[in-house]
């Protein structure tokens, strides 16, 4: 649903971009913005010590989803865009979330399999996303159920804070990744539809590299 507000999102942020940002400068902080959201979300929930990094967990995460959506809108506005720049681009999408939210894997006090469930739903809508493109209708699948990217964002950097504040909420960590696990699942499914619909009516037709 958030995905949905990303034009007004990038008018905020385009300030941040000013005259001298290039859409790959964006695209490498955002992947150091990736590595912060890690690190924080690991090392705060991790050792006790560390907890006030869960603080700047939300901060990180908004960031990167600035850089997010400024490398695109930058490279639209310099005419840098490419073939080569939106495989990077659908591809760091998929690995950023995996590192920011792969790390949790290695948090014991959280369960292994919401947590690897939780990244392989994320392939999932993205990939279906991503599919979207290439079937009659031509368009990337956007749309969310609460799981999309933002959304996972929003998700998560609640989470850090709630643990930050009420350090034992951790022990519902299981509990509460299953829940956006069924938000980013019903995203697949949204998107699975609306590439359906847009099909529907349209001459479709299959081809391999060496023809059909």
């Amino acid at each position: 649903m958030l995905y949905l507000q990303k034009g007004n999102f990038q008018k905020v942020v385009r300030w941040l971009g000013g005259s001298w940002m290039t859409a790959n400068q964006a695209t490498i902080l955002g992947m150091v913005f990736v590595f912060l959201v890690a690190l924080s979300l690991f090392l705060g929930l991790r050792f006790e010590a560390c907890r006030w990094m869960l603080v700047f967990t939300p901060v990180f995460l908004v960031l990167r989803m600035a850089m997010n959506a400024l490398d695109g809108m930058l490279a639209r506005e310099y005419q840098t865009g490419s073939v080569a720049g939106e495989l990077c681009n659908e591809a760091l999408d998929v690995i950023g979330d995996t590192i920011c939210y792969g790390v949790l894997l290695f948090v014991p006090q959280l369960p292994d399999m919401p947590v690897f469930i939780f990244i392989v739903l994320i392939w999932m809508a993205e990939y279906f996303g991503v599919l979207g493109k290439s079937l009659p209708g031509g368009v990337r699948r956007h749309e969310t159920f609460f799981g999309g990217k933002p959304d996972r964002a929003i998700w998560i950097g609640a989470f850090a804070l709630l643990c930050y504040i009420f350090p034992g909420f951790i022990e519902y960590g299981g509990i509460y990744i299953s829940i956006v696990c069924c938000f980013v699942l019903m995203t697949s499914l949204v998107r699975i539809k609306k590439t359906l619909k847009v099909a529907e009516g349209k001459k479709y037709e299959s081809y391999t590299w060496i023809g059909r």
